[in-house]
């Protein structure tokens, strides 16, 4: 009976992988297909991103970047999350084609074919690569959660829903309410 070769692949090696059109990321040496967002997944990240990069990019704090973009966390993992922050700090990570190493803020909005990946797979990759600050988003059930890095492992400093805000230390003076980040124009 053979066995099964299976090779993994460098950052390097993902990197030089022909373009078909769609989305993959790198996790521990395997190519991994993300799926497509749906339309309420979009809004909930348009929404975030309008409001939040109107506010690093007035006050220069640094730059907020939506998906698709590869963050390299390792030699063998790059993964794209929905929408990142690098501060001027952190500047010296921005290569012209990927982000090479933690941004300060990593969010994920969750569906249902992702939420599991998401929160076992992805939220242990950034607590190692040591992204200091990760949200959560679920756009079905309208909450929100805020994690951030203590030690190597995440410990959850808020979970939002109906008529809060969201804030952040990163973004002195910024607030986003939650009515505004899941306003689905009556869509949904």
């Amino acid at each position: 009976m053979g066995s099964e070769i299976t090779t993994k692949l460098t950052f390097e090696q993902f990197r030089r992988l022909p373009e078909d059109g769609k989305q993959y990321e790198l996790i521990r040496g395997e190519a991994r297909l993300n799926p497509a967002p749906n339309l309420r997944h979009q809004t909930v990240l348009q929404n975030l991103d309008m409001s939040l990069g109107a506010l690093v990019l007035k006050h220069e704090l640094g730059e907020v970047w939506p998906a698709p973009l590869d963050v390299r966390l390792g030699e063998d993992t790059s993964l794209q999350p929905d929408l990142i922050f690098v501060s001027k700090a952190q500047a010296n990570i921005l290569r012209e084609e990927f982000v090479d190493g933690a941004p300060d803020l990593v969010v994920e909005v969750l569906s249902p074919s992702t939420s599991a990946h998401d929160r076992a797979t992805k939220l242990p990759i950034y607590a190692t690569a040591g992204v200091p600050e990760f949200w959560l988003i679920d756009p079905v059930a309208k909450t929100l959660e805020v994690l951030k890095l203590q030690g190597t492992n995440y410990l959850l400093h808020a979970i939002l829903a109906a008529d809060q805000s969201l804030t952040s230390s990163l973004f002195p003076g910024w607030q986003l309410p939650l009515n505004q980040l899941f306003d689905f124009r009556g869509r949904f």
